[in-house]
């Protein structure tokens, strides 16, 4: 997948823990020239500043949300044209959850690539999505922009009724 275009971040075991910050991010860069990793972990520091004054910190080190952005920022080594994220916001507290996605995917959106963020925390999602999808049973139940789908009376109830998943899209291509 990663040769076509495609970034994925899981929801858990997202970072190698013993490894350092840039190692990880280096990892990211498994299909890159060596000569050419460098100039992408610079680019990656660019993308998410936060994670410059970690390089030398163990991944197993971070915090669930610096996690996250490690994750996302070791995707975006190959330049991916869509970065996939899974649960994004899972095991986070609420604030650290939203920060993830008001500040981290947004940052990833940025760099041109698409972002496929599938995940149940509906509201938040919606604040940072271009377009959003509900799946539910394996099958799509709706689909909108934010504000179609947050004036739908359905669209809260079909949480409940079909134990649904969301995918949205966050900018990008």
């Amino acid at each position: 997948m990663a040769r076509i275009g495609v970034g994925y971040v899981p929801q858990v075991d997202d970072v190698f823990a013993p490894l350092t910050v840039r190692e990880n991010l280096e990892m990211g860069g498994y299909l890159l020239k060596a000569r050419e990793v460098p100039a992408r972990v610079e680019h990656v520091l660019e993308v998410f500043p936060q994670l410059r004054r970690m390089v030398t910190r163990r991944a197993g080190k971070l915090s669930g949300g610096e996690r996250k952005m490690l994750a996302m920022g070791r995707a975006l080594m190959l330049e991916p044209a869509l970065v996939v994220l899974d649960e994004p916001t899972a095991n986070l507290a609420p604030i650290i959850a939203a920060s993830v996605l008001r500040e981290h995917v947004r940052q990833l959106a940025r760099t041109g690539a698409s972002v496929l963020v599938v995940e149940q925390r509906a509201k938040a999602v919606l604040e940072i999505s271009d377009r959003t999808y509900v799946l539910g049973g394996g099958q799509l139940r709706m689909e909108g922009t934010p504000s179609e789908l947050s004036a739908s009376g359905e669209f809260i109830e079909s949480f409940s009724r079909w134990n649904a998943h969301r995918v949205s899209w966050v900018g990008g291509r």
